[in-house]
Order: structure tokens, then C-alpha cells, then sequence
């Protein structure tokens, strides 16, 4: 039974355009990993060694140079984009910085539900408020938040919030890239749990880059 996630050898570079020549810089190099249902790994480096960026080459926002993505079994990293898009839903990703994440024109309750509609579209407007407040219930957003904009919450109330939106659409695996290293020390420890719960409540893969 092959694994849920296989990266085989993969690189990234980066052009660089100073001066006449064209340079590289090679931002991940080399890398190999599987990732099985269920499994946690975590992905540990000082700042600038590439972590974020292979957690980005794996969902397909950055090109590889060289290597292969292999995703429950089919090779994702030649896929067409209407083929990776049918499988994307299975592929999730928590980034860095909450307040980036959320459109500032949508309630919270809306960004979360966003998801859907490109996913599920055949949902109704309050068929997608129900999944989107049953979500955020279950990651401990207060029901009188989800009205309420971006600018109007904490930083670890949006990163709740950004934890629902990924998990509205059932995946297999969330990438958390950085997830808490925005957030005050305080709550850090919070949002490191309640991932970890829902990792064990609902069977998910987690790559937890840090």
C-alpha cells in the first residue's frame, strides 16, 4: 500500500537576477520523505533553510526543479491543473501569518465557508454558515466572533479561524507552516494543542513545520 504523501529527491531554486549572469539559489535540496494517514511529522530549521518552501512545493505554489510529489498513490507534480484541482481538496494548508489569510472585506464566518464554494457548489448560503459554524465551534471560536471582521479579533482567535477554513473541506492532510510563530507566547501553546486534538479526533496527517 503506497504512502498518503512521497516526496522523492525533490529540489527547488530560486533565479536570482543581479547582475549579467543568470544565478540559482537551490532553496531545498535533495529532500525525501513519506507521510502515512494519520502521521505527524515535523519539519525543524532555522530561519531561511527552506522549510516553508517545501511545505509550498508540496501543495504546488512553487515549482520543483528536479523530484517527484507522489500524492496517495498518483504523481501530483505534472498533473494539469484541473487534475490537481479535483485532488487539492485532500491537501490543506495553515500559513504563517493569520492576518494575511483572511479577506478583510468577509466575516470570519464567511472566509471559512469560502471554501465551499468552489469545492461543494451545489451547497446552499445557509447549508455552508452551518458547516462553517459547526467548524469553528470545534475549534473554540466563540459563536459571537463569527460575524465579526479580521481587524476585529485577536490574532489567535483569526488563527482558529484560519484552522476551520482548512478543515472545511475534509482533508487528508494539513500542512501548518509556522502556524504559531505570529502569535503571542501566551496563546502559542493553545493553538499547538487544539492542532494537535484535531490531528487525533479526525485521523489526519500533519506536517508541522517550525
Amino acid at each position: 500500500m503506497s504512502a498518503l504523501l512521497d516526496l522523492r529527491n525533490v529540489t527547488v531554486r530560486y533565479a536570482l537576477n543581479h547582475g549579467p549572469r543568470r544565478r540559482e539559489l537551490t532553496a531545498v535540496d535533495d529532500v525525501s520523505f513519506t507521510l502515512e494517514s494519520g502521521e505527524m511529522l515535523g519539519l525543524v530549521g532555522e530561519s531561511g533553510c527552506g522549510k516553508s518552501t517545501l511545505g509550498r512545493a508540496i501543495l504546488r505554489l512553487v515549482p520543483l526543479a528536479a523530484g517527484e510529489v507522489h500524492w496517495q498513490g498518483r504523481r501530483i507534480d505534472q498533473l494539469g491543473r484541473k487534475e490537481f484541482r479535483d485532488l487539492r481538496r485532500g491537501l490543506q494548508l495553515v500559513f504563517q501569518d493569520p492576518h494575511a489569510c483572511l479577506d478583510p472585506r468577509m466575516t470570519i464566518i464567511e472566509s471559512v465557508a469560502e471554501p465551499l464554494r468552489s469545492f461543494e457548489p451545489g451547497l446552499s448560503r445557509s447549508q455552508r454558515a452551518a458547516r462553517a459554524t459547526a467548524l469553528l465551534d470545534e475549534v473554540g471560536l466563540a459563536s459571537e466572533l463569527s460575524d465579526r471582521y479580521p481587524h476585529q479579533a485577536s490574532g489567535g482567535q483569526l488563527q482558529r479561524a484560519v484552522i476551520a477554513r482548512a478543515l472545511i473541506v475534509d482533508p487528508h492532510l494539513v500542512v501548518c507552516d509556522e502556524p504559531v510563530s505570529a502569535l503571542d507566547v501566551s496563546v502559542q501553546g493553545q493553538i499547538v494543542n487544539l492542532l494537535a486534538r484535531i490531528r487525533r479526533e479526525r485521523g489526519l496527517a500533519s506536517l508541522f513545520i517550525s
